[in-house]
């Protein structure tokens, strides 16, 4: 089994650049790993935040001025990958600009 320390690692100590993400999804122990927002830096793609999965859990990772830090665990536990890889979107993109909050206000 890999673990999340493991995974956090293998990344460079700055913004992982998205094809090691495709590279690292090519170990048996990694169902997944995708860039959760990208930028372009210098001709390549970097992300400082990721999802990577595998059998045990998927984490939600980010980058800042400390490193790489999960940010969200979904442990996998009895449960099916799909599944797991749903709630961990959820929990990644809820975080981020990508998802708008809800407007509550009345007019």
């Amino acid at each position: 089994m890999l673990d999340e320390g493991a995974v956090l690692d293998t990344f460079p100590d700055s913004p992982v650049p998205t094809t090691a993400l495709a590279d690292l999804e090519r170990h048996e122990a990694i169902l997944t790993a995708i860039p959760i927002t990208a930028e372009s830096h210098g001709g390549r793609e970097v992300s400082e935040r990721v999802l990577v999965q595998t059998e045990a859990a998927a984490i939600v990772a980010v980058y800042d001025d400390k490193g790489w830090t999960v940010d969200h665990r979904v442990t996998a536990a009895s449960r099916d990958s799909g599944e797991v890889f749903q709630e961990a979107m959820i929990r990644a993109q809820g975080d981020s600009s990508l998802v708008e909050p809800p407007d509550n206000t009345e007019p």
